[in-house]
């Protein structure tokens, strides 16, 4: 390339070009520092947001999360369990209703026993007399009147033995159907009262954890618009480093020009380098203004979310606080009343014991009646025989023969009934143990674990949300100071570049008009100029320089150095 020049006769001045590279470094330098700076603010701010939004969550997430639905459930079960304490309640009253019907039976039986045992007595006498008065011929008679003697000693035995298991089985039955029944009394206005409260605990909780999700949605948008603010600053500051590189390009290119004597070469390189400094000091006040702005927008938003967070916090720790305090005391009284039902629950325990016992008892005649009531049967028919092998004197024998079979048939029945009621009280008996055994103690261990486990939930709620609230309170403010502080950088400094200024306008003060005329520029020179340029604004800024046309100038074409251009424009100091 050849550029003809008209010049005067005074020759150009002197250029000190280490002092101008010295003097362009500077400023360069301190901007890299500035904005090396900025960025460290920026990334600590959002690291410091970032656990400020992480704390929100959780905060939040304390009242709307896994843990919060944990405790729902739990109270939930709790209620569940407090109802099945109710039912079983009501099925040892139906139980203790049942065996009373039962028993209420028994006294008529054994009136017929005893009455049994008095006949059976008058006939041993009778049957003694007459066996007396038949002489030893009737040996047999004498055998017979033994069985009536032994058969009434048994009876008298086992309804004495029966008489007093029923009257122990009566006492501890009436002992366990009245304890019931207080129970009962106690716990049922407590059950229902406590039911009611935990409704109310589950509803304030549902409202809360609603409450707790539309604030957090709220939170990360206003967080998503502030990590995209933060990334359009960092993406700003890019412009310091862009700066940066087209600064040290006019440096070296000068460095080329300190020992070249061609005073038009240098001349023209010397403005062509002084545009290059003004068209990059006009691109990074542009930006810079740009980023003053986005600091300001950055740092409102920023004000704005802590505030909202703040607000926030306090709200769930008292909303918290007080929710999860109802819930705990209501938790407490719970426990206590489950106390209470135990203790309850083990007296009636010992009193339906008890009456085990005295059923036991009655249950192990049940053979021995039957056994009587079948030798009753059979001495009946065995007198009747004997009867009609006596003369005149045992016609009283014949009438005791008569009246057992009268006794036999009238003991028949009420035997069967008793053995039979007996047998459904065993029954009912062991049907209820099982159903206590199985479930009731199970049921009160899962309520008391339940209880412990809604009482911890709690206490770890209420702690994580004063956890979560202290760590806002110090990393929201350190974020904003942080971003204070780095939007200080750039907003207080009146010009970066006003050393930079001065050196282009001294780089501009030979103009190439003043060059001696016909004189040529070294067009190697420009070229080697033109090579260094890793970016288009520079390239743009050459090319307006000569006023060449972009697609036909005949200088080296931009598509040399696109890929290391793009990839400078992407690095971060």
């Amino acid at each position: 390339m050849s550029v003809s020049l008209a010049t005067e006769t005074d020759a150009l001045p002197v250029r000190n070009v280490p002092d101008l590279t010295m003097r362009l470094a500077a400023p360069r330098k301190e901007i890299e520092h500035n904005f090396i700076q900025m960025g460290d603010k920026l990334i600590a701010s959002t690291r410091l947001l970032n656990e400020t939004s992480e704390a929100y969550s959780q905060m939040a997430g304390a009242l709307a999360g896994a843990e919060f639905t944990n405790l729902t459930e739990s109270l939930r079960g709790l209620s569940s369990h407090i109802s099945n304490v109710d039912r079983s309640r009501a099925a040892t009253k139906d139980f203790l209703t049942a065996l009373n019907s039962l028993t209420d039976q028994f006294p008529d039986c054994i009136h017929l026993l005893t009455r049994a045992v008095r006949t059976l007595r008058m006939f041993f006498i009778t049957a003694r007399v007459t066996a007396s008065l038949s002489g030893k011929k009737e040996n047999s008679l004498q055998q017979l009147t033994d069985q009536f003697s032994e058969l009434g000693s048994q009876l008298d035995g086992n309804v004495s033995y029966f008489i007093d298991a029923f009257k122990s089985m009566r006492s501890s039955l009436s002992a366990a159907t009245n304890m019931n029944e207080k129970l009962g009394a106690q716990h049922a206005k407590l059950l229902d009262g406590i039911a009611a409260e935990q409704k109310n605990n589950i509803e304030t909780m549902e409202s809360r954890r609603v409450w707790a999700e539309k604030r957090i949605a709220i939170h990360g948008d206003t967080s998503a618009k502030i990590n995209a603010g933060i990334s359009r600053a960092v993406g700003t500051l890019q412009v310091g480093d862009s700066t940066r590189q087209r600064v040290e390009h006019v440096e070296e290119a000068l460095i080329t020009l300190h020992n070249n004597d061609d005073e038009a070469t240098v001349s023209l390189a010397f403005n062509l380098m002084a545009v290059q400094i003004d068209g990059a000091i006009k691109d990074f006040d542009g930006e810079a203004a740009a980023l003053v702005r986005s600091f300001e927008e950055l740092i409102g938003d920023t004000e704005s979310l802590l505030e909202r967070a703040s607000e926030d916090s306090e709200m769930l720790l008292l909303s918290g606080d007080a929710a999860l305090g109802i819930i705990d005391n209501s938790i407490q009284r719970t426990a206590r009343m489950l106390e209470q039902y135990e203790r309850g629950n083990a007296a009636r325990s010992v009193a339906i014991d008890q009456l085990v016992t005295a059923v036991s008892k009655m249950l192990d005649h049940i053979g021995a009646f039957d056994n009587i009531r079948s030798s009753v049967r059979l001495l009946s028919l065995n007198s009747t025989l004997k009867a009609t092998t006596l003369d005149e004197d045992g016609r009283a024998f014949r009438q005791v023969a008569s009246d057992l079979r009268e006794l036999s048939d009238e003991t028949n029945k009420p035997v069967e009934n008793m053995v039979e009621n007996l047998e459904q009280s065993a029954t009912l008996l062991r049907e209820f143990l099982e159903s206590r055994n199985a479930g009731n103690g199970e049921r009160i261990a899962e309520m008391r674990e339940t209880v412990n486990q809604a009482s911890q939930c709690v206490a770890h709620i209420a702690g994580q949300l004063r956890r979560q609230a202290e760590s806002m309170a110090k990393t929201g403010p350190e974020a904003l100071t942080q971003l204070n502080v780095a939007a200080a950088t750039v907003r207080d400094r009146q010009d970066f570049c006003a050393a930079w200024r001065v050196i282009a306008s001294e780089l501009s003060g030979p103009s190439y008009a003043n060059a001696q005329s016909g004189s040529d520029v070294d067009d190697s020179v420009i070229s080697g100029i033109y090579t260094r340029y890793t970016m288009k604004a520079e390239r743009d800024i050459h090319k307006a320089f000569f006023g060449l046309d972009i697609e036909t100038d005949g200088q080296p074409s931009d598509d040399l150095d696109d890929t290391a251009g793009a990839e400078l424009d992407d690095i971060f100091f």
